[in-house]
Parts: structure tokens; C-alpha cells; sequence
């Protein structure tokens, strides 16, 4: 069998089913079509490493020339000695196998060190309520068990350097929270899982999520989930929730499931707290809502009427970001008023802190310029909100805490997911992203394939090259965004004015 390394037990974290695909499924059905975001976070991240390394300011053993088994000779060599720093050293113990990024021999053990351009917390950016973040931490873990096995690591701990040039801690041993285990426990769950789907002996099928666009295999299990009238083409009812009707009934066909009668269904779950274990009455009454509507294609469902405010002005508000680098570069407004329509947007012209904070500063003074009483402010999903409250705290001259609460605390700042489309809407549709939404309304985006991941990289691009094509794709693109949330509205209100 292949050794185990990190990204086998990635992979196997992000989908409990990739790890077997890869090895047993339809190989003809797999794209590896370059992903251009995806070569930018890689690029992006080998750049972050070497501006890490270059500013290391002590000595290390880099142990990143020559052939795997010279390295992995070179590497236990200097673990022997006791080097204090390895840099790209080879750990290698029976299945495990691994290349951390640094390796420091501390107190009188080795620590592993990697070096990632992302945040190493996850969470609540909100409130900062983070905790180490998982897949990190996983890959740590590998290292601290071959560590372990050598006898070389005895307190479970590794360090990550993320995108901030700040080193992080990660107690592998500490749990997560009050219901969640220490990434140690997640590990050896994980690894064990990654052993048996090799072996064939982990039997999982396909799943359609959030996550699946950026893999080789979507179109492939996309396919099989239609063909399996699999009900994980329903928004927003999961793997978990498939696989408990699978246990319960054998089922996962959504016809099948509809021809159940769900007062049944809640009957026994209330005298059998096994069956359908993790579904609850809110997820049954989901699937009976949404199964039928898929399969009808009817009309979109409003079951709550939402008033939308009569005002002068209307915004409709999207921003793009650059997460491999925490930057907001493009602030876009779709301006609807007395005056017609017409796109404002806010644009950064560099990569700078100086920079983000002036666009930002120009966005937020434009929305405030407007009488707050007769101004509407729409967007989509919580993801405007949550990153002006991110800039905020990087630039907190810019505005108060308590003025950009009151912002989007207003009736009239409008988030039209959460608000409307989630809290009261049901759609023929698998995702209710924005995209999804406003194609099926048919309003068509002017780029043939539009995507956040392509503007980054058309973004990046215009600056390295002054290529004023490029920065027209950018805007345009976000200008379709702003558009395709004023016509999400519009329908909206028009079906609301009729409940």
C-alpha cells in the first residue's frame, strides 16, 4: 500500500470519499483541468515560504536537494545530531510519510513548523472566536507521529508561521471545543479512515456539496448523484443526513424517500432516538419541500412575505477579495435611483495595506453619504459584512465599531440570502448561491465563466502587467454581480407583492 501523507488525510477531511475515488473510481471520468486559482494559491504560497525562510535570521540544514531517499538519509542524520533547525527534511516510519516545512529540535525534542500563507485559525472571524484550524493541524499531526516513533516528540506540539509572519502553537492533545476532540483524536480517526478506503475496506459514495467545484472529480459524482436521484441534489441536505436514510431504510433515492409519509417519519423518530439519527423534523421537512419542487421544476415557493422598503435610492453591493493575500481590492455599487442606474466601484491600485485602507475608506464614506432613511442597501450573503467587520479591525480609524453595526443593523441594509431567499424562499435549484439564482431567472453574466476564483487571478494579473483588459474583466465581472443581485430583488419583491 502507498504511504500515508498529508494529503491523503486533506483530502480525506474535505471528502470521505475522494481518497477512494482516486484509487478505485471511473479514472476516464476525472478532469485535471489546470485551476488557475488553484496554481495561484500554490504560487502564492511558495512565494510565502521563501520570504519566511529568507527572514529566518539563524542557521538551518536545508535538506531539500537530491533524491527522496538521499533526502530521508540526510534528514535522519541530522535528527541524530540533533541539528537545530531542518529545513525540508524527509520523515519517513513504515506507512507514514511527510515533508515539513522546518523541523526544531527544542527542549529536548523535535517540533514540526509549517509554513502557510493562509490564517492557522478557523472559526468565527465575527466575534474572533477561532481555534487552530483543522487541516493544519492534521498535517502536524503526521509529523508528531513519526516524530513520536522515533522517539523524537513526546508533547504532542507543532507550530504553524501563517500568512501574518506570526508563529502559532497548536496543542495537538487540546480539544476544540466542549464537543469537539483535539485534532490528535481527529487525526487518528482520519488516518485509520484513509487506511480502510486503500484498502478498499471504507465503503462511502458520492456527495454534493459547497466543496466539490474545485475537484477533479465533480462532474463525475454530479453525474452519479443524478443518476442515483441522490439526495444530496437537494440545497443544503448533506451526506450526513443521505447516509442516515440509508441506515434507517436503504434508501437515498429521493423518490424513493418522497413515498414515505414524513408524519410517520417523526412518529418514530420520537419513540426510536436511533432512527434517522442526526435528522431532525426541520431536515424532513426540508426534503419534502424542496424533493418535489426539484423534481417539478415548479415555481419558487414563498412561504413568508417580506416587505421591502419603499425608498429614493437603492445600492446593490458586492466586493471582491483576495484571500490568499487578506486583501479587499474591489468595492462595487450598482446605484438604481431618480437618476437611472449606473456602477460605482472602488478599486485598489496596489497591493498595500495603505492602499486596501483607502478604498475601503472611499467605499464606506459613500454608502454613509447617503440619507440613511431613504437609501437601501442590498447584498448577498453574510460575506460583505463580515469582511467590513474584518477591516475594521485593521483599520480602525476608518470608522467606529458602533457606526458599522449600525450600518448593517439597519431595516434597510439588506442581506437578500439570509434575510429573504433561506428564511422564507424554497427554489427548483441545488444551490441557492447567487450564481445559481439569477441564471435561473435569466440574467446572464458577460463573461463566459464567471467566478470570484478568476477575478482574483485577472486582478493579480493587471497588476503585474498594466493590462487595462484585465482590470475591465475585473469590473465587469463585479458589475454582473451587483446587477444579478438587484435582479434576484426585483423578482422577489414582485412574487412578495402577489402573497
Amino acid at each position: 500500500m502507498a504511504p500515508i501523507t498529508p494529503q491523503l488525510l486533506l483530502d480525506h477531511l474535505r471528502c470521505v470519499h475522494k481518497v477512494w475515488r482516486d484509487k478505485y473510481g471511473p479514472q476516464a471520468e476525472k478532469t485535471d483541468d489546470d485551476n488557475p486559482f488553484l496554481k495561484l494559491l500554490w504560487d502564492r504560497g511558495i512565494q510565502h515560504e521563501a520570504d519566511i525562510v529568507a527572514g529566518f535570521g539563524f542557521e538551518y540544514l536545508d535538506c531539500g536537494r537530491g533524491t527522496e531517499a538521499e533526502r530521508i538519509m540526510a534528514t535522519n542524520a541530522a535528527l541524530e545530531n540533533q541539528v537545530e533547525y531542518i529545513y525540508q527534511g524527509v520523515l519517513s516510519s513504515g506507512d507514514l510519510f511527510g515533508i515539513p516545512d522546518l523541523l526544531q529540535f527544542v527542549d529536548g525534542e523535535y517540533v514540526p513548523v509549517e509554513i502557510k500563507s493562509g490564517s492557522a485559525t478557523e472559526g468565527s472571524a465575527d466575534t474572533a472566536d477561532t481555534k487552530p484550524k483543522r487541516e493544519y493541524g492534521v498535517q502536524l499531526a503526521l509529523y508528531v507521529d513519526v516524530l513520536a516513533r522515533k522517539g523524537l516528540n513526546r508533547t504532542r506540539r507543532a507550530f504553524v508561521i501563517d500568512t501574518t509572519g506570526e508563529r502559532v502553537e497548536f496543542n495537538l492533545e487540546e480539544p476544540l471545543g466542549p464537543r469537539t476532540p483535539s485534532i490528535w483524536t481527529i487525526y487518528q480517526t482520519t488516518l485509520e479512515e484513509v487506511k480502510l478506503s486503500l484498502r478498499d475496506e471504507f465503503p462511502t459514495t458520492p456527495a454534493l456539496s459547497s466543496t466539490c467545484k474545485d475537484c477533479g472529480w465533480y462532474q463525475s459524482c454530479k453525474t452519479w448523484a443524478k443518476e442515483t436521484d441522490d439526495l444530496t441534489q437537494l440545497y443544503s441536505i448533506g451526506r450526513a443526513a443521505r447516509d442516515s436514510f440509508g441506515r434507517s431504510f436503504e434508501l437515498i433515492g429521493i423518490d424513493d424517500i418522497l413515498r414515505l409519509d414524513p408524519e410517520d417519519l417523526i412518529q418514530q423518530k420520537k419513540a426510536d432516538k436511533l432512527f434517522l439519527k442526526g435528522v431532525g423534523e426541520g431536515t424532513i421537512a426540508k426534503i419534502y419541500t424542496r424533493g418535489p419542487l426539484l423534481k417539478s421544476g415548479g415555481e419558487p415557493i414563498m412561504h413568508v412575505k417580506y416587505d421591502f422598503p419603499e425608498v429614493a435610492t437603492e445600492l446593490f453591493f458586492d466586493i471582491e477579495t483576495d484571500p490568499t493575500q487578506d486583501f479587499a481590492y474591489l468595492h462595487g455599487f450598482f446605484v438604481r435611483d431618480s437618476e437611472g442606474e449606473r456602477f460605482q466601484h472602488f478599486t485598489a491600485t496596489s497591493i498595500s495595506p495603505e492602499n486596501e485602507r483607502e478604498f475601503w475608506k472611499r467605499s464606506v464614506d459613500f454608502m454613509m453619504s447617503f440619507d440613511p432613511e431613504n437609501v437601501a442597501i442590498y447584498y448577498y450573503s453574510p460575506y460583505e459584512r463580515t469582511t467590513y467587520r474584518q477591516l475594521r479591525r485593521k483599520y480602525p480609524d476608518v470608522i467606529s465599531e458602533e457606526d458599522l453595526e449600525e450600518l448593517f443593523a439597519r431595516a434597510t441594509t439588506i442581506d437578500l440570502f439570509k434575510d429573504v431567499i433561506e428564511k422564507g424562499t424554497d427554489w427548483p435549484l441545488s444551490s441557492y448561491g447567487i450564481k445559481s439564482i439569477a441564471q435561473y431567472l435569466d440574467f446572464k453574466w458577460r463573461d463566459e465563466t464567471p467566478s470570484g476564483a478568476l477575478s482574483i487571478q485577472w486582478f493579480n494579473e493587471y497588476l503585474t502587467t498594466g493590462n487595462e483588459a484585465l482590470l475591465n474583466r475585473v469590473l465587469e465581472y463585479n458589475e454582473d454581480d451587483c446587477k444579478a443581485t438587484m435582479v434576484v430583488k426585483d423578482y422577489l419583491k414582485l412574487r412578495m407583492d402577489d402573497i
